[in-house]
């Protein structure tokens, strides 16, 4: 029996805490890169926003090969620059989770809101661990 294809984005404070070693960040993308039937799904701006985070915390040459790493187990979207990059890489990316921190995307009101425009749901780090952790 197989799983059912996960699309998930994350967004770029998540990547970065990833790169810098955050642990609920790190957990989270360490289940997305082990699960075959988990899709990170992603935009040009959305990494372009995460590699600056990086590279003021980490400089520039750990911020290429965190691009280079981070691109190659992403399926790549495109949106308009104006979009909000996770929402709309889950948007066209048709992702069932965002995992942000970003309260503008957590609150209640904004998840009715995204709901009504594409079916995700936004979640912490810590949350998506707790979710996904028992079933890998």
């Amino acid at each position: 029996m197989s799983r059912p294809t996960v699309r998930v984005v994350v967004d770029s404070e998540v990547l970065a805490e990833d790169a810098k070693g955050e642990k609920s960040a790190k957990m989270s993308m360490e289940i997305i890169r082990k699960c075959q039937w988990i899709v990170l799904v992603a935009s040009i701006p959305l990494l372009d926003e995460a590699q600056k985070m990086v590279e003021m915390e980490l400089g520039i040459e750990l911020a290429e090969k965190w691009r280079v790493d981070t691109e190659n187990v992403c399926e790549i979207v495109d949106h308009s620059k104006r979009d909000h990059p996770a929402l709309a890489s889950a948007y066209v990316g048709n992702a069932q989770h965002i995992i942000s921190r970003d309260q503008r995307l957590a609150s209640v009101k904004a998840g009715v809101a995204i709901r009504a425009k594409v079916e995700t749901s936004v979640k912490k780090p810590e949350a998506f661990v707790n979710l996904f952790e028992n079933i890998i």
